[in-house]
């Protein structure tokens, strides 16, 4: 029997083996340092639509929502008629504001958090819907009973989707 090459292939394979270790071991600390995207927040929200007072947007509980990062769309429900829900408009951040109006999303609100209540007024809202038919806006006076839709999006990911009842 011959013990010669033995050795030699032992050796290969605990060469080849601590190889595959450390391959490993580095490979898990570069996957840590790669940028991640950051994940899109979790909110519960409560909104409050009527046609004299404007609609109320209420935090109640989950993630802050960093403002210049969010889309807000309101969509008409088909409540409305079949179509209506292709009607969306997006609200501009100049719109959403504090209940008192001095400050907006798009200057002075920087993150919307639990127990915070941001406002859009009637009159916002009617120049947010102005390209859209009439009969599909919420401020049209035969649509009180009928819902809407306040939709928030994330970097194009929907974090929240609220039916609204729309009321005088």
């Amino acid at each position: 029997m011959n013990n010669e090459a033995v050795s030699p292939v032992i050796g290969v394979l605990l060469m080849l083996t601590l190889t595959l270790i450390i391959a490993a071991i580095v490979n898990s600390y570069a996957g840590g340092l790669v940028d991640t995207e950051p994940k899109a927040p979790s909110a519960t929200l409560q909104v409050k639509y009527s046609q004299s007072g404007g609609m109320e947007i209420r935090h109640v509980s989950g993630d802050p929502i960093p403002t210049s990062s969010v889309k807000v769309i309101v969509r008409p429900s088909e409540t409305m008629g079949r179509n209506a829900i292709q009607n969306a408009s997006e609200v501009q951040k100049e719109y959403i504001t504090d209940l008192d109006g001095l400050n907006s999303w798009a200057s002075g609100i920087t993150s919307f958090k639990v127990g915070d209540v941001s406002y859009i007024s009637p009159t916002d809202l009617d120049t947010i819907q102005a390209k859209i038919a009439e009969k599909d806006r919420l401020s049209n006076p035969d649509n009180p009973g009928n819902t809407s839709y306040l939709e928030f999006y994330y970097k194009n990911s929907m974090i929240s989707r609220n039916e609204v009842l729309i009321e005088e």
